[in-house]
């Protein structure tokens, strides 16, 4: 199975310094801890920016994360509504735990 990298940008309410986005980011932790599929979640900040570089494990799973729903919740959150780019991600290079994943070997993860 084909791993999915979502890339996600929206902007911030006006006004929005750092520490309060890093903090709307925390906050929404729990939210994503048990969404299925995904894998990690890599936050982003820009000045007036925010988003996400998400993994994965299907592009099945991804669409049904970014629902409608999810949708709404991000633009009536920070006022505008996210941008959405996928990729596919058939080899993922773990250098802090020393691993691969490669779709090749059907997901186990090689060392």
């Amino acid at each position: 199975m084909t791993q999915v990298v979502a890339v996600v940008v929206y902007g911030l309410p006006e006004g929005t310094d750092r520490a309060t986005a890093v903090q709307m980011f925390r906050d929404s932790i729990p939210r994503y801890m048990t969404t299925p599929g995904l894998l990690r979640k890599n936050v982003l900040y820009d000045e007036g920016l925010g988003g996400g570089v998400y993994l994965f494990e299907s592009r099945q799973a991804a669409d049904a994360a970014f629902s409608d729903e999810w949708k709404t919740y991000m633009t009536d959150k920070y006022d505008h509504p996210p941008q959405i780019t996928f990729y596919e991600s058939p080899i993922t290079m773990d250098q802090q735990y020393g691993c691969v994943y490669d779709e090749r070997n059907a997901g186990n993860v090689s060392e």
